[in-house]
């Protein structure tokens, strides 16, 4: 029997919704499609086409500045044609009402170029916002991060219901090997790394630029699939390292359409943990670090949506809001990080996040409809648990082993079966979304025959738990991993 492999899946957790995705390219559009396509259609439809691009003849419009103006890698084209043949398959309609047409892979593409269609003014699209706080080092140094980097993020964009009951995160799993996994937070459609980290921890965060002027020349990339490009690469300037410079010179290394301000960071083991590209159509680019702050920030960045460096500065409240705090202590542990950029918050903040790379912690926010994410009490889990939905980590895949859990929901006990391809261990472990052990039981296996191990759940809290099964070959010592998700029920 051949060992069968999930490739895609969705959760939630506390309501926030999951896609975790173990194939690549093709196929992974092809899941996003069939599990999520009637939401794909929904924001097409009603957000992108008719809210944001006001309906057919500004879309067109924007389609042929797409086909002139615009390249893309050919991978984002296989993962958008995927999703499109993911919907037929599963019997979404993917007829535009407004365009009078099927929905095609560029509509994706155009969908996930939104913010480089700010700068052609007869569109009149508004970006993102957002405001973002790093700090680390001295500015961390004596708290419960002992000087490592921690960031927080506020997207704020289009307080829009299609957008607020649609927010996502994808974990991709790039199952290939051919780079790292990343996870993205964005809304359903969305492909590129407007938010996103990788597995090493460096994180990219896009905000729009000020200074909007009339795009020239073209071959213009948009923005979040170059960030994702250099998330995704193991060392995208080929420097020797993975570090939060891959993410800037991946999105340096193509022409931009509009004005931007991409926040990028990573471990304290860097030299330069953290760092701000200002980036500009027609201005250039230019590197932000603290050698550009004021004395008193001391380890810490900030960015709003004005550039400091590349033109002159311009006043903004939410800005000041956070530097106010600053000169009041340039000392931040993990509460107050999160909290001094709540002070800048606005009734158009979609999502707010933290992640602190060196712990693999993370916490987020998603707002309501009347409610922004700031002013909503966060979800804090650990990212290895949302890695290891799509981390079978096969040192060698072997033909006979199979996983089963049922019943699955459950409510008061669930049996895991084993059936491994020959004598060894199988040792099981079941987590909670936080990272948290919350059972372990190893057994020995033999050939061909089913083992059972019986889980108790009557005093579990409902939710989603993970089960990771480990397989030692006993000949060999040999290590095969499985995992498989548990839904607790009342």
């Amino acid at each position: 029997m051949a060992n069968p492999i999930v490739a895609a899946d969705t959760l939630r957790i506390d309501g926030k919704l999951v896609l975790w995705l173990k194939v690549d390219g093709y196929y992974a559009g092809w899941h996003y499609g069939m599990f999520l396509g009637d939401r794909i259609a929904d924001v097409m439809e009603n957000y992108v086409i008719n809210h944001t691009f006001g309906g057919a003849n500004g879309y067109n419009y924007a389609s042929q500045i797409f086909d002139q103006k615009f390249v893309y890698d050919y991978k984002y084209e296989e993962i958008a044609q995927g999703m499109i043949d993911g919907m037929e398959d599963t019997d979404v309609d993917i007829f535009s009402p407004t365009l009078q047409r099927d929905l095609t892979f560029k509509d994706v593409l155009i969908a996930n170029s939104i913010p480089d269609f700010t700068a052609f003014s007869k569109l009149n699209i508004k970006g993102p916002g957002c405001s973002d706080l790093m700090s680390w080092g001295e500015a961390t140094l004596d708290s419960d991060l002992d000087g490592e980097l921690v960031i927080s993020r506020n997207l704020d964009w289009d307080n829009n219901p299609y957008l607020i009951d649609n927010a996502l995160i994808i974990v991709w799993g790039n199952w290939n090997g051919d780079g790292q996994r990343i996870i993205t937070f964005g809304f359903t459609g969305l492909i590129g790394a407007l938010s996103g980290f990788n597995e090493t921890g460096i994180t990219t965060f896009q905000n729009m630029g000020n200074y909007i002027s009339t795009p020239t020349g073209g071959g213009f990339y948009p923005v979040n699939l170059a960030q994702r490009d250099g998330l995704e690469s193991w060392d995208y300037n080929n420097d020797g390292v993975c570090s939060p410079r891959d993410v800037s010179d991946a999105v340096r290394a193509h022409s931009v359409s509009s004005s931007f301000i991409i926040n990028t960071a990573g471990p304290n083991y860097f030299d330069t943990p953290a760092e701000i590209l200002e980036i500009h159509n027609s201005y250039g680019d230019t590197i932000r670090t603290i050698a550009n702050n004021p004395d008193f920030f001391g380890d810490n960045l900030v960015s709003t949506n004005h550039f400091r460096v590349l033109k002159q500065a311009t006043p903004c409240y939410r800005y000041s809001r956070i530097t106010d705090s600053l000169q009041n202590s340039n000392l931040l542990d993990i509460s107050r990080n999160w909290s001094v950029l709540k002070a800048a918050g606005v009734n158009t903040n979609l999502q707010t996040i933290q992640y602190i790379p060196a712990q693999h912690f993370l916490r987020f926010s998603f707002a309501e409809i009347d409610t922004p994410a700031y002013m909503i009490e966060a979800t804090e889990l650990h990212v290895d648990s949302l890695f290891a939905l799509v981390g079978i980590n096969d040192l060698e895949k072997k033909a006979g082993s199979h996983v089963s859990i049922s019943p699955n929901p459950c409510s008061q006990q669930c049996q895991i079966e084993i059936q491994a391809p020959a004598d060894g261990t199988a040792n099981c472990k079941i987590i909670d979304v936080s990272g948290k052990l919350i059972f372990e039981k190893q057994t020995q296996v033999y050939g061909d025959v089913p083992v059972g191990i019986r889980w108790g759940s009557s005093e579990i809290s409902p939710g989603i738990y993970f089960c990771n099964i480990e397989f030692r070959d006993q000949s060999h010592g040999k290590i095969a991993q499985e995992s498989r998700k548990i839904i607790v029920t009342r």
